[in-house]
């Protein structure tokens, strides 16, 4: 439907003529507002333009001033953006039950590798090599079979100090391989590795802190450690779980406003979280940086994350703003036709994400300017 206002020439005090049975004044705008897999209705009410009362002469009628987008074609991404924190993966404290005192401890920051040197006890090294499984008894001649020998050769094997395909079960070759380990290392060669000379860990640590000092006694805590690689840590709403899924890629804002990627590694289960608001349940998120030379320095600092999930592919878009609640049901938009003219489009709608609703039905195309609420 068109509607056309004829403006009066100053000093004309014939009032204005209207064709059509709806005019701009006084119209109500109503905006349906929602998400995927949440039922929230808002109504959003503006009103456009005012018009002279009739019967004013002082002044002509000034034209209406239209604010207007246009409509066009893409992918309905729905985005929401959280708080995280950035940091070192994986913390944990490690330590020994060999008796004795600690003689060097390494400094915070400090990378340890496969086969190297954690701290030192009574001035004998305590050692890392990787391996899933801690370490519960001494490995020595005559020991059963199991994983924990066959991780041990693993190492020995990677540090170029067993030559044999590695196996579960401790014979001669891993007695061998370990004396010439031990002898490289500094320790005093033996072939066998007491409970507590040897600390297993599934990849290199990085160390957070220290949990004692040089002089003290040695205990199960001796040093805070993580994992080397950064991540960022943050707690989604159960209802945003499907925004989580495993290897979804994931914006981060870092201080400064620098901005690179992440990965989701772990999703974990829904807990009880306390908040500013009291206690909620959240899920905890992992993210992982893909270059982790991005995160510099930066530890345990906040960071923006912004999760992304494609609605809908090559759909057409209109702002929520632009849609009109019809007195029968339905919505519609209003279309610029020209200048000031306009006419009602009545469209049918599919998800809404982010302002922008999908197009499903109606005469809308791509190109056409509508009105929008200010």
């Amino acid at each position: 439907m068109n509607t056309e206002t004829n403006t009066p020439e100053p000093g004309n005090e014939a009032e204005p003529v209207v064709k059509g049975k709806r005019t701009r004044p006084g119209r109500r705008r109503a905006v349906m507002l929602t998400a995927v897999g949440v039922a929230v209705v808002a109504a959003v009410v503006g009103v456009l333009a005012l018009a002279p009362a009739p019967g004013k002469d002082t002044e002509a009628q000034k034209p209406l001033s239209l604010e207007t987008k246009t409509i066009a074609r893409g992918d309905l991404t729905e985005q929401l953006r959280l708080q995280g924190t950035l940091g070192y993966s994986q913390p944990r404290t490690i330590g020994t039950p060999l008796a004795g005192t600690l003689t060097s401890l390494p400094a915070p920051g400090t990378v340890v590798a496969n086969g190297e040197e954690l701290f030192r006890i009574d001035n004998t090294p305590v050692m890392l090599m990787h391996g899933q499984l801690p370490a519960w008894r001494e490995l020595t001649t005559g020991m059963s079979d199991g994983d924990d020998v066959l991780q041990l050769e693993k190492s020995l094997a990677t540090l170029k100090f067993l030559s044999v395909e590695p196996d579960k079960h401790f014979d001669a070759n891993t007695k061998w391989a370990i004396w010439n380990w031990q002898k490289a290392v500094g320790l005093t060669p033996s072939g066998d590795i007491k409970l507590g000379q040897l600390i297993f860990s599934p990849t290199d640590l990085r160390v957070a802190g220290q949990k004692a000092k040089a002089g003290d006694a040695a205990s199960l805590e001796v040093l805070s450690m993580t994992d080397t690689n950064k991540v960022v840590s943050v707690q989604l709403e159960t209802t945003r779980a499907n925004l989580a899924e495993r290897e979804a890629k994931v914006t981060i804002v870092l201080p400064g406003g620098k901005e690179t990627t992440a990965t989701v590694t772990s999703v974990g289960s829904p807990t009880e979280v306390e908040g500013s608001d009291g206690k909620s349940v959240k899920i905890p998120v992992t993210l992982t940086l893909d270059d982790p030379a991005a995160g510099g320095n930066l530890e345990n600092v906040a960071v923006t994350a912004m999760f992304g999930r494609v609605l809908g592919k090559d759909a057409l878009l209109a702002p929520v703003v632009a849609l009109l609640a019809q007195p029968g049901g339905g919505f519609a938009v209003e279309v610029v036709t020209g200048g000031t003219t306009t006419k009602l489009v009545p469209v049918e709608l599919g998800t809404f994400a982010d302002g922008l609703v999908a197009v499903t039905g109606g005469d809308l195309a791509v190109g056409d300017t509508v009105v929008v609420a200010k």
